[in-house]
């Protein structure tokens, strides 16, 4: 065994520190940046908005707001007791992108609407503002005059005074109060809604829809009836939608048969619209007849569930109607698209259009087995349309005899559809034979015309999603693509 002598310090000679000395690396060792707001994932970014942001959130918990007012000029003018939305307006001047970020988060989100009221009294202007339970912001009007990103101007006016008593700004989460002591009014004093007229304006649609958009801030004013005068500007909405609304308005009294005929014009709009290959516009119209529908049951349930049994008929199948339409409309929009079967996988299509299609195409698999929910009246609650947005003692009837056997044939058929442009082309196989056999009875096809017709169309989607079947792809792994391509 050998042994290495140890070298004396003595030994070392200068060229050997000079050595070392050189090679000796001073220089402290990097330090790793620390994680900021603009290196989190967005979804993580929005909900740290969300409790910064959000004017309902950072009031829980929070002492109730009460106002205290003077008159100036003859313009009522509040001072509240703490701050009525204590927001972190901080966020706003972060940096650039972050700046703009939490900027449109706090304006797509809270939908803050300009108020103006009109009256020779106002006494009448600061009832409303504090008895209606509406909690807006104490900044002066003058500040209030000067915004423009906010999502909507409302101007009541009584008795055409010209007399502006008030200009309050505040988030549409409050309008369902606003509109709900309007009612209470109308019906406490007969005269009340003729002497009153109402003016709307939507400024800002951010990158909201028009269905929704319309759902958010016009939609509950059909709670209201036999006002004097309502002025509605069709910017910023559908086609059609502003004069249908002001018409609900000014009718003497809420007739459910013509309600339910506006939501039916609205839907034969859709249909229009699609025939022209106008699909984006047509999705628009059947998701506001949706919503229209929503909002009638949870305002007027006990009026309609009082209606005879071939209403509530009228209504399922109309939300059939519109369910399947939402399905068809979605999946012909992405078709340039999905008829490259690798478009999920394909390096061409940028990923943000990737997602684009999947949110659509799992939007419409979804409409589509809620409409195939309605036509066989299937008793799970996951695919009944009415569960998602209504209590269920408010949801309407529904019976598997109001629909036809084509009907069910057509659901099945649209929804096999939307399974081949996901790719999955062994579900849309199964969906389509499901569609052929209740076409057929003991083997032979249906005689009729009609019958024949909707044969050949599930023939046709049947021999396609056969061929398209790729037996070395496990089901369910284009919907699980999409899946995450649409939460991206």
């Amino acid at each position: 065994m050998t042994s290495t002598a140890k070298r004396d310090s003595m030994d070392a000679t200068v060229d050997d520190v000079k050595t070392g000395m050189q090679e000796l690396d001073l220089a402290q060792a990097p330090r790793k940046r620390a994680l900021g707001l603009t290196d989190l994932p967005p979804t993580v970014r929005n909900n740290i908005y969300k409790y910064c942001l959000d004017t309902e959130l950072v009031n829980v918990g929070l002492k109730n707001v009460s106002y205290t007012h003077q008159i100036k000029e003859g313009l009522l003018q509040f001072k509240s007791s703490r701050s009525p939305f204590p927001v972190h307006t901080g966020l706003f001047s972060v940096d650039r992108k972050l700046g703009a970020e939490a900027s449109r988060f706090f304006y797509e989100k809270n939908l803050f609407i300009r108020f103006k009221l009109y009256t020779s009294d106002a006494r009448h202007a600061k009832t409303m503002l504090e008895e209606s339970g509406l909690l807006f912001s104490a900044s002066p009007p003058s500040l209030v005059e000067m915004s423009t990103r906010h999502a909507m101007d409302l101007t009541l006016v009584e008795k055409n005074s010209g007399q502006k008593r008030a200009e309050v700004m505040f988030p549409a989460q409050y309008l369902p109060r606003l509109i709900n002591f309007l009612d209470q009014a109308s019906h406490a004093t007969s005269t009340w809604a003729q002497n009153h007229s109402v003016f709307i304006t939507v400024l800002n649609r951010y990158s909201f829809s028009l269905a929704r958009l319309q759902g958010d801030l016009l939609e509950p004013w059909r709670l209201l009836t036999n006002l004097g005068a309502v002025t509605i500007d069709p910017d910023h909405l559908l086609p059609g939608y502003a004069q249908s609304l002001a018409q609900s308005m000014i009718t003497p009294l809420f007739s459910p048969e013509a309600w339910l005929d506006s939501l039916h014009e609205v839907v034969e709009l859709a249909a229009e619209s699609f025939s022209t290959g106008e699909y984006k516009l047509a999705e628009q119209y059947v998701q506001s007849a949706t919503i229209g529908l929503t909002y009638g049951y949870l305002t007027r349930a006990e009026v309609l569930h009082s209606q005879p049994e071939t209403f509530s008929k009228r209504i399922q199948r109309l939300r059939w109607r519109c369910e399947l339409g939402i399905a068809k409309a979605l999946t012909h929009l992405h078709r340039p698209t999905t008829e490259n079967t690798e478009w999920l996988t394909d390096a061409e299509i940028s990923a943000s259009d990737k997602a684009d299609v999947a949110r659509d195409l799992i939007s419409g698999e979804r409409a589509a087995s809620r409409a195939l929910s309605l036509a066989t009246d299937s008793p799970s609650p996951n695919t009944n349309p009415w569960f998602v947005t209504l209590p269920a003692e408010l949801i309407p009837p529904n019976k598997l005899t109001w629909f036809n056997d084509i009907e069910r044939s057509s659901s099945w058929l649209v929804l096999g559809t939307v399974h081949m442009a996901l790719g999955e082309n062994l579900f849309a196989a199964g969906d389509c034979e499901r569609a052929m056999k209740i076409l057929t009875d003991d083997g032979k096809k249906l005689g009729d015309g009609e019958a024949e017709k909707a044969v050949g169309e599930v023939e046709e989607v049947f021999a396609k999603a056969r061929d398209g079947i790729d037996w070395n792809m496990p089901p369910g792994r284009g919907l699980n693509r999409a899946a995450r391509l649409a939460r991206s």
